[in-house]
């Protein structure tokens, strides 16, 4: 393309990404076959813009999409993880930690505090669904779910309280007597 053409394209991108248009930028880079040096200021300028807003999920995404430096990906992606886990959207955070590819002891440490956390305040069935989806320890896993059983066997939530024990697999007597109250 002619150098005119490619500054065009530039422009272009660089406007869409100061206005937030991420999906826009991407298909104007596409369309001008633009090389990363013509838009990799616009892009750390979005990355940072993103960041002093709080918007730590998007600026990962824009490190990892234009190829930022690993380290940039990397702290912006657990920042946006770890805010996940505080405002207790745990799958959300499983999920976003496998697909950035966070490291293995902070998103385990993470996901023990919010079992601690989740446990502290009674959400029994939301503490061994973490453990589950986490893969913590097995013990972790077993104590949540003992309780959601014996929490939705005392308030009559008999078919709660088997599906639980199935799917946690409790011990059989659990089991057993959860499918007497369900007869």
């Amino acid at each position: 393309m002619p150098e005119t053409t490619l500054a065009e394209g530039a422009r272009l991108f660089s406007e869409k990404m100061r206005q937030g248009a991420y999906r826009e930028a991407s298909r104007i880079r596409s369309d001008y076959s633009l090389p990363y040096d013509m838009i990799e200021a616009a892009v750390k300028d979005a990355y940072q813009k993103n960041i002093d807003a709080g918007g730590f999920s998007v600026a990962a995404d824009l490190a990892k999409a234009y190829g930022l430096p690993a380290n940039l990906v990397a702290e912006v992606a657990m920042r946006s993880f770890q805010r996940k886990i505080d405002s207790e959207q745990f799958k959300a955070a499983a999920e976003y930690a496998r697909e950035f590819d966070l490291p293995k002891e902070e998103v385990r440490n993470a996901a023990i505090q919010a079992f601690n956390k989740s446990m502290s305040f009674g959400l029994i069935k939301n503490a061994a669904d973490i453990a589950d989806d986490f893969d913590l320890p097995e013990e972790m896993r077993t104590k949540a779910a003992t309780k959601a059983f014996e929490q939705y066997m005392e308030s009559g939530l008999y078919r709660k309280a088997f599906q639980i024990a199935n799917k946690y697999h409790l011990p059989e007597e659990m089991i057993s007597a959860a499918e007497k109250k369900l007869s």
